[in-house]
């Protein structure tokens, strides 16, 4: 029996009445730490440890391309699970960064010093934009997580999105960068600007929809109407509290600047045209679906690299995965070449 806000001599009375021992938090639970504050370092172990036992059992019997395939199979999937629900600690990720690395580079021996033949910020790089396609765990973690947009501004059914709505966004609120609610719900608030520019919102009824930053009818009306926001009431008001209002006018601080008039008139205009319905606000992506893909969005979040088409014609070729990595190396230029060992201030003989 796990006590919250319980005095000690009423759960001694519990644990007595049911026969049960008194926990503690955090706890696992599904294979994650469950508690009512943030997790520990501690909590974390876990995970860490099982990734070291496979570095140290594995990896010292393959060679470079089976290094890699373990690298982006089993190192960079054990976190997944984790990353799904809860934002990693960095020194966490700093870890686990350090194992993959040891893997791809230096084999099973967690001791050797040998240097690595690539740059990290290029390994993690996508194979199509000349990296190895290893994953950036801190970006993955967020794009994952973003999921939890997905479900709370579309107003899933789910008995977390109705808490937050109920507890925290009651009339008209939305979320912002303000710290707000749980410690889960404080870090995935730190990642709205990320899902903000992935997502489009369908006007239906307005309410998840702000004004005047969001992208509705095609448009940022911040940037649209810069005078006329300088003069606004309430920059985080929604359309539904708009279209609501009696008068327009209402919403801005008077008189308004000439150049502001004219953006005023323009958007009465804008918002007579605009239909409303009793149904929630439908949220798209970028990616011209519906549906959230996190794998779409660390696409999207990592960006993207103009690099030469030779590195597509390695990984798309017939040859054997060894051979491809040998040819990436070369390519890259991070061969154990002569003029590579000199920049190193290793000479060799003639």
């Amino acid at each position: 029996i796990y006590p919250i806000n319980v005095s000690p001599e009423k759960m001694e009375i519990l644990s007595k009445t049911f026969d049960c021992q008194v926990g503690t938090f955090p706890f696992p639970y599904l294979g994650l730490p469950m508690g009512i504050t943030k997790p520990t370092l501690d909590a974390f172990i876990p995970l860490v440890q099982r990734i070291e036992r496979r570095l140290v059992s594995t990896s010292m019997y393959l060679n470079q391309a089976g290094k890699l395939e373990l690298v982006n199979s089993v190192f960079s999937s054990l976190p997944t699970y984790y990353m799904c629900t809860l934002k990693l600690p960095p020194t966490i990720v700093k870890q686990i960064d350090k194992y993959r690395k040891h893997c791809l580079w230096r084999g099973g021996d967690i001791n050797a010093k040998k240097p690595p033949q690539a740059a990290w910020t290029i390994a993690t790089r996508p194979k199509s934009e000349g990296g190895l396609g290893i994953l950036k765990l801190s970006t993955q973690n967020d794009a994952l997580l973003l999921k939890n947009y997905h479900k709370f501004f579309n107003r899933v059914e789910l008995p977390w999105v109705a808490l937050l709505w109920n507890n925290h966004y009651k009339n008209d609120r939305l979320p912002s960068d303000r710290p707000k609610g749980s410690f889960w719900w404080r870090a995935i608030l730190k990642l709205l600007n990320f899902f903000k520019g992935l997502a489009r919102p369908l006007l239906q009824d307005g309410r998840t929809i702000l004004f005047w930053s969001d992208l509705w009818n095609a448009k940022i009306h911040e940037m649209e109407y810069p005078e006329l926001f300088s003069f606004a009431k309430n920059s985080a008001i929604t359309l539904k509290q708009v279209h609501e209002t009696t008068s327009l006018s209402d919403l801005f601080h008077l008189p308004l600047s000439g150049e502001a008039f004219n953006q005023f008139q323009r958007l009465q205009e804008e918002l007579t045209n605009l239909f409303f319905t009793q149904n929630q606000d439908i949220w798209t992506y970028v990616w011209g679906s519906g549906t959230f893909s996190s794998q779409k969005a660390y696409k999207m979040m990592v960006g993207h690299t103009q690099t030469h088409p030779a590195f597509n014609w390695i990984w798309n070729s017939k040859c054997q995965p060894k051979h491809k990595v040998f040819l990436w190396l070369l390519l890259q230029d991070r061969l154990s070449t002569r003029n590579i060992l000199r920049r190193r201030n290793m000479h060799l003989d003639s």
